[in-house]
């Protein structure tokens, strides 16, 4: 009995075409869109973030809140809105300065930072383009004086 002739064979080669054209397809989008978890300074990455917590933590005991607004779906290479908004109890931050920064993991090159504008109910808002799909990291931090708020979000750009 020949190959063509045989259901089951027919049926196995066909398994085995969509397993491997699988298999390439996750590796292609593996490699466009790995996050990366090596970083160069491991140790003083690590204090800083635990000084960001103890920050953050003395901000929300004393009733502040940043709020970070994200367009629903974030695509790249389409212009798309990002906002902030400092508050303690209702009251909005007014007058201070803010900054948006994107940071791709493990590829720095393509990490950039843009100043946010002031809204008149007292946010803030940026219009970025992300300029690659995959994995993007967003920080905000708002300042006025010695005054420092950040606030983060990991995104995915499709």
């Amino acid at each position: 009995m020949s190959i063509q002739k045989s259901p089951i064979m027919m049926l196995m080669l066909a398994l085995f075409l969509i397993l491997v054209s699988s298999t390439i397809w996750r590796i292609m989008t593996a490699l466009e869109t790995h996050p990366g978890m090596v970083v160069a300074d491991a140790y003083e990455t690590g204090e800083r973030y635990g000084k960001t917590l103890e920050s953050r933590d003395k901000l929300q005991q004393q009733g502040w809140k940043l709020e970070l607004k994200l367009p629903e779906v974030i695509i790249h290479k389409v212009k798309q809105t990002y906002q902030a908004i400092s508050a303690k109890q209702g009251k909005r931050l007014n007058k201070a300065n803010a900054i948006a920064y994107f940071y791709r993991p493990l590829e720095m090159k393509h990490d950039f930072s843009v100043p946010m504008t002031k809204l008149d109910d007292g946010g803030y808002q940026v219009e970025v383009e992300l300029p690659l799909k995959g994995r993007w990291d967003l920080l905000i931090e708002v300042s006025k004086g010695s005054f420092m708020q950040q606030s983060s979000a990991r995104m995915f750009a499709q």
